[in-house]
């Protein structure tokens, strides 16, 4: 008697069986499929058979077909399972498949040419029939395909594959049995049309993976095709198909999702199966909010151990262990900083996530004009009290260092007063910006018109930027007759120390408003939706890049300067070629441009005052330099140097593995850090910020 295998071949959500005898062919084997399935086609599909050890074999050629005889023998197997899967977008296929395709028309008394279709699409133009999209779905039609099959992340991986397998063949389903060790799932037509469909998957407990028992792989319903909407798209498949693109991307919107959806995988999900599928993901990625604060604990002892000479604190109420404020500054910054310019931007920005907040931060400015984020913060609200912290953290980092720094903030009073009991005596300018866009509140274009509201501003930018009290006054004279009484109140108010240039006690390097700090919160924008944990530690990722690679791209630096300045000392000398240059001394020069400056070369001065407004040399005092013979870059500060630059980033900041999280003592009772207290206001909270305009400061606020 002929030994045969029965071959248990799928497509789709349809089965069917035949046996295969030592006398078959490839081609046998492909007219039977293609009689017995509708709608399959010859060269539009390929083979795979599963064999223990061995999930997708190839099956296309004779030679291929008696391997899996033969491996069949030796196993002692009478069943073989074979997965038939569509080409997407193949409409022919190579090779022995196109002679069979012949063999198979001729059998069936067909003509085997297919010219006519082909003429016919080709020249229907714009009426051809279209060709169907390859869909990032298509592979789900082989999520459940045999007994045996085993799903290594257990009861929730065998649901999701089936939710998606449902999806991509066309049919729902309904749960008879449905817990952590045995999931039954039914056809939803089985009340109403007796349909067979079954799979019964349980849980080995040797391995602990789910092990698909019986499935019945057959609908007896009728009419299944695959549609845009299905009942089967619920909030935890979204989830499981967006938690890279959620890793990668914490911003991306519902929205956004939707249409995804729509373009990769030819399905239409709702906005809530969109926004909660996003919290999942979250969820999935990030952990629970709440349990975030308690990590800060293991946080800032990781920062400490991995970043020698970091400052890192964590604060909360004294009694019920509630957070109230986190201050960090990793080792490579605080070393660096004393490299860069002696400036630091100081500013707050509204945090998104589920227990709101406030990002403090403090950033410094680099020779080459970028920005370099010190230090930054995590407090529960923008008060005096917890400004007064985040800068007396500061300051224990800032005084050991033995010189002055400028500070620039807009004029939050909280902020002003701690600046003041921390930073006594230290310069303070306020940003220029925002003092204009408060200048610009008080007259509106509908009550006083655009040319007024121009002229105010032009004269009060002219204050600002006067570099002689004289200049300032002529121009303050005019504001005060033009402005009226707005403007008398305003400046009232307002110390001309703060943010005039002709009486600014300190230096400034040439800046007038608070724009690194903007540059820091845009920065760091994508990371203010996620708990504190992932919003600290992706902050310090994103530095840690941020650092080497300008510590890498400061190695190829050939210049003795940095770029943006050694291209500005350029464009001074050149400015300067055509002037006269007449000497008084061994250090002092006159210089005959449009009219006559003096420089004083050992004082580092120039009349024109750009020189020590800006710590930079200007036109004036290269064309002086040149005239001497000296070398320019002995008068350029050694913060705008390549070398200075170099060592700014040369402590980097390393990695914090937490591969050993969770391997603490730390989750005692005692120990646990409760997440700050938020109430949540009616209505659906908004994410962009209210300018709020007053005489006595500027705030960035929003309403939580």
């Amino acid at each position: 008697m002929e030994v045969c295998v029965i071959a248990k071949c799928t497509y789709k959500s349809e089965t069917i069986m035949f046996s295969v005898s030592s006398e078959s062919s490839m081609v046998d084997i492909l007219k039977t499929l293609c009689l017995r399935f509708r709608g399959l086609q010859l060269g539009c599909f390929t083979l795979r058979y599963s064999v223990p050890s061995y999930p997708s074999c190839f099956l296309e050629t004779d030679s291929d077909l008696d391997l899996m005889r033969t491996f069949l023998l030796i196993s002692n197997e009478k069943t073989v399972d074979i997965l038939v899967k569509d080409l997407c977008g193949i409409s022919e296929y190579s090779g022995d498949f196109c002679v069979n395709k012949e063999l198979i028309a001729c059998e069936k008394g067909e003509s085997s040419c297919s010219s006519t279709v082909e003429d016919r699409n080709e020249f229907l133009g714009r009426s051809k029939r279209a060709s169907a999209k390859p869909l990032l779905s298509n592979e789900w039609e082989t999520y459940i395909h045999h007994v045996g099959q085993k799903f290594d992340g257990g009861a929730e991986e065998f649901r999701l594959k089936l939710c998606k397998y449902a999806l991509e063949v066309g049919f729902n389903f309904l749960y008879a049995g449905n817990d952590k060790k045995r999931v039954v799932a039914v056809c939803s037509n089985k009340k109403l049309e007796g349909c067979s469909w079954r799979v019964y998957a349980s849980r080995c407990e040797a391995t602990g993976s789910f092990v698909i028992r019986t499935l019945n792989n057959v609908h007896t319903c009728a009419g299944r095709i695959r549609e845009s909407k299905s009942k089967m798209m619920r909030s935890r498949v979204v989830s499981s198909l967006i938690v890279d693109r959620i890793r990668a991307k914490p911003e991306l919107k519902p929205v956004e999702i939707i249409h995804e959806f729509k373009d990769y995988y030819g399905i239409d999900i709702s906005y809530y199966h969109a926004w909660f599928g996003k919290e999942l993901a979250k969820l999935d990625v990030h952990g629970d909010e709440s349990k975030s604060f308690n990590e800060l604990v293991w946080y800032a002892d990781a920062v400490k151990e991995t970043n020698t000479g970091s400052l890192c604190t964590l604060d909360c109420e004294a009694g019920i262990n509630r957070f109230r404020r986190f201050f960090v500054s990793f080792g490579g910054c605080i070393a660096g900083f004393q490299y860069c310019i002696p400036l630091l931007f100081i500013d707050a920005t509204f945090l998104k996530s589920k227990y709101k907040g406030q990002l403090l931060c403090a950033s410094g400015k680099n020779g080459n004009q970028g920005f370099y984020p010190l230090a930054f913060g995590v407090v529960d609200s923008e008060t005096e009290e917890n400004w007064t912290w985040f800068l007396q953290h500061l300051a224990s980092i800032l005084l050991p260092m033995g010189r002055v720094v400028t500070f620039f903030s807009d004029r939050n009073q909280g902020l002003l007063n701690a600046m003041g009991f921390v930073f006594p005596g230290w310069p303070h300018s306020y940003c220029y910006y925002h003092l204009k866009q408060n200048l610009i509140s008080k007259y509106p274009k509908s009550g006083y018109g655009k040319l007024l509201q121009d002229r105010v501003i032009n004269l009060f930018s002219r204050c600002a930027y006067a570099v002689t009290e004289e200049e300032f006054k002529v121009a303050m004279d005019e504001l005060v007759i033009v402005g009226s009484s707005k403007v008398k109140a305003f400046i009232s108010d307002l110390s001309r120390d703060h943010y005039a240039n002709a009486f600014f006690k300190g230096m400034r390097y040439g800046e007038m408003a608070n724009s690194l700090a903007e540059s820091f919160n845009n920065w760091v924008g994508v990371f203010r939706d996620l708990p504190v944990l992932p919003l600290i530690e992706g902050i310090r990722q994103k530095l840690m890049v941020l650092n080497s690679q300008r510590r890498i791209e400061a190695e190829k630096w050939t210049t003795v300067l940095c770029p943006e300045m050694e291209t500005r000392l350029c464009e001074n000398a050149e400015a300067g070629r055509t002037w006269a240059v007449r000497r008084s001394n061994c250090t002092v020069f006159e210089v005959f441009a449009d009219y006559s400056v003096m420089v004083d070369l050992e004082q580092r001065t120039c009349s024109c005052r750009l020189w020590q407004i800006d710590g930079f040399p200007c036109t004036h005092a290269v064309a002086a330099i040149l005239a001497k013979r000296d070398s320019v870059y002995d008068y350029v500060e050694c913060y705008y140097k390549t070398d200075f630059f170099r060592k700014a980033y040369e402590s980097p900041i390393f990695p914090i593995p937490d591969i050993g999280k969770g391997l603490g003592s730390n989750g005692s009772a005692a120990g646990v850090v409760l997440p700050p207290i938020t109430k949540r206001p009616a209505g659906r909270p908004p994410t962009k910020r209210i300018k709020i305009m007053s005489r006595n400061y500027i705030s960035m606020l929003t309403y939580l």
